[in-house]
């Protein structure tokens, strides 16, 4: 299904308003994922990573539904859909800097307000970024009802 472009602009103003994406919600209880590097560093578009974390979304859940990360460290973040219908990732509340390209799903994009990532029906995205903003995030997807059913999950800097 198409969306006209005036209503995908206004869907992605919507998300700047909210502010912020990331990390994960569990389908059966969740659970927490401590980002750990993968080799020294981890391969991504446009750059290295200290940090990887996956995250699938299915059945209105994300896994993990927690994640933690240390301040400073360049975070990529690979978002898996696994559902027939459209899910987005966005971290409310945390600022960041976007490091390369983000790749896959509909749109990823971040700025230093946002950082959200829309994957359409079984589709994959990722984007990498950093923060020195320690505290604890909530994400969630915000398409209509999903939040609600619980798509939600914390984020953790430390």
């Amino acid at each position: 299904m198409q969306v006209p472009k005036n209503k995908m602009l206004l869907w992605t103003l919507g998300l700047g308003l909210a502010s912020l994406i990331l990390a994960a919600s569990a389908a059966c209880g969740g659970g927490t994922q401590s980002a750990e590097p993968e080799g020294d560093e981890a391969s991504h578009a446009g750059g290295k990573a200290d940090v990887v974390i996956d995250v699938s979304l299915k059945n209105l859940r994300f896994t993990p539904d927690a994640v933690e990360v240390a301040a400073g460290k360049t975070v990529q973040v690979n978002v898996t859909n696994m559902d027939g219908t459209e899910h987005d990732m966005l971290v409310d509340g945390l600022r960041i800097q976007k490091v390369g390209e983000a790749t896959g799903g509909h749109h990823a994009g971040a700025t230093a307000d946002m950082l959200v990532v829309h994957v359409t029906a079984n589709d994959q995205g990722s984007i990498t970024f950093r923060t020195d903003q320690k505290g604890t995030y909530r994400f969630y997807c915000t398409l209509p009802g999903h939040k609600d059913a619980g798509m939600v999950g914390e984020m953790k800097v430390v």
